[in-house]
């Protein structure tokens, strides 16, 4: 389905939805889907509803545009377990300046939602190296003016000191098709950094990362962060958590160039029992 000006949706058509089962790979020690996994799927739903529209990857390349990622924010409910069925809503969700948004939502079988996800792209131009105004949703009739979760993508605060941090190396399987790293492989170096009576005990149930600059194979990346011991959003995060949580601004920095590649804000805590699936799991099924 291309669409032209004139061309007319309705608001349940405007919404593109893919269903995936939560598989072996893609689970943690726990036996719930990682953030990773989960990131990819908003990221194939995405992909697959741009060129059911006329402006996905085959369709923009032709043209030498690509679309790149600029801003995500994301809150988590729930993670799903192994085997779980779960559905990703996806739609264009407006333009701020050069940026397209994007929303997401992603239910599980009871009609739940588990998470939301807001997203800013640029439709970049490779031989010009500069972003194009994103024309194509203010004539197709596409836009859903509807937020799954709201934001301005105000700029994300910058390292007052270095807690931690974690070296990588840019590896083939970290590159996507414009052969720099996949937007879902800087989260997991961020999560990566996380002390690990943090990562092995809790979860992250808020994500936000501003994407600054490229990295490409074989290259160093340096992974930091810092623990904010205080905070107002501690206060607002999500309305699952139990006990205590934790929150952490990161940058990612190219090792030999210094310059940084990618900033988060990320906060930790322990779902409550309330956000667990009432059906016993899978993998609790397994001898």
């Amino acid at each position: 389905m291309n669409t032209k000006k004139g061309t007319s949706l309705n608001e349940d058509e405007k919404i593109y939805r893919l269903s995936f089962e939560i598989h072996t790979y893609e689970v943690d020690f726990r036996g719930r889907a990682h953030l990773q996994a989960l990131l990819c799927f908003l990221q194939e739903a995405a992909a697959r509803q741009a060129t059911h529209l006329g402006f996905g990857y085959d369709h923009l390349v032709k043209k030498g545009l690509v679309w790149l990622l600029s801003r995500y924010h994301l809150k988590i409910n729930r993670y799903p377990w192994l085997g779980e069925k779960i559905e990703i809503l996806t739609w264009p969700s407006g333009d701020q300046g050069v940026f397209a948004l994007r929303d997401f939502e992603v239910r599980d079988q009871r009609g739940a939602t588990i998470l939301v996800a807001t997203s800013s792209w640029v439709l970049w131009d490779v031989k010009a190296k500069q972003p194009k105004l994103v024309e194509i949703l203010k004539h197709s009739n596409v836009v859903r003016e509807k937020r799954a979760l709201g934001d301005n993508f105000e700029p994300l605060p910058t390292l007052e000191k270095i807690d931690y941090q974690q070296e990588f190396k840019v590896m083939m399987k970290h590159l996507d098709l414009n052969r720099h790293v996949n937007n879902t492989v800087y989260i997991q170096w961020a999560i990566e950094s996380i002390p690990p009576e943090i990562l092995l005990r809790l979860f992250p149930l808020e994500v936000e990362i501003s994407y600054k600059a490229e990295a490409f194979f074989a290259e160093e990346v340096v992974s930091r962060l810092q623990q904010v011991q205080e905070s107002p959003l501690l206060n607002q995060a999500n309305p699952n958590l139990n006990g205590d949580n934790y929150l952490f601004i990161h940058s990612i920095v190219n090792h030999k160039k210094g310059h940084e590649l990618a900033r988060l804000r990320t906060i930790w805590g322990n779902l409550s029992e309330a956000s667990s699936f009432p059906s016993a799991p899978i993998h609790s099924q397994i001898k």
